[in-house]
Formats: C-alpha cells, sequence, structure tokens
C-alpha cells in the first residue's frame, strides 16, 4: 500500500517518534508533495523538518514534484485544483 501524507500527519508521526511505522505498513512507498515539504513543514513542523529532509535524503519518503505529476498525469496538481474550483 502508498502513503500520500498530509502535513498533519506527517507531524504528529515524527513528533511522537512513530514514523517508523508508516514505512513499515506502507511497503509501495510514503509520499509528499513537495509544497508541503517547502511550505507547510517550514511554516508549521519546524521541529521535525530536519528529520524528516534526513528520510527523503534516504529514500525513505518520496518527494512530489510539480514536474513528476506532469510527467505522471499530464499537468500539474496545480492546475487540476485550478480546474476543479473552476468547475464547482
Amino acid at each position: 500500500m502508498r502513503a500520500f501524507l498530509d502535513t498533519n500527519v506527517i507531524i504528529h508521526f515524527y513528533k511522537a517518534g512513530l514514523q517508523n511505522i508508516l514505512f513499515e505498513f506502507f511497503d509501495e512507498g510514503v509520499f509528499i508533495y513537495e509544497q508541503i515539504r517547502n511550505v507547510e513543514l517550514e511554516n508549521h513542523g519546524q521541529d521535525v523538518i530536519l528529520k524528516v529532509d534526513s528520510d527523503i535524503a534516504a529514500g525513505r519518503i518520496e518527494l512530489y514534484t510539480d514536474q513528476k505529476l506532469k510527467d505522471l498525469y499530464g499537468f500539474s496538481l496545480k492546475a487540476k485544483l485550478t480546474l476543479l474550483f473552476k468547475l464547482l
């Protein structure tokens, strides 16, 4: 199974020291979107960001970039969300 983590999940698991549960349970990968790393964790997760960066560097977490999303799905997540909000 795969996990795409949001800011709150990252902060709670890392603050509790339970991040290894994520890597053991989600055997197909743990992923975060680059904006969560670059904006949300910078603003709200300063106490866990070094540990998250270490897990990214070690390959335990895969960082999803806009380019990767474009390559996989044809256009960026931001474009998809913009289109979704226009449809609502």
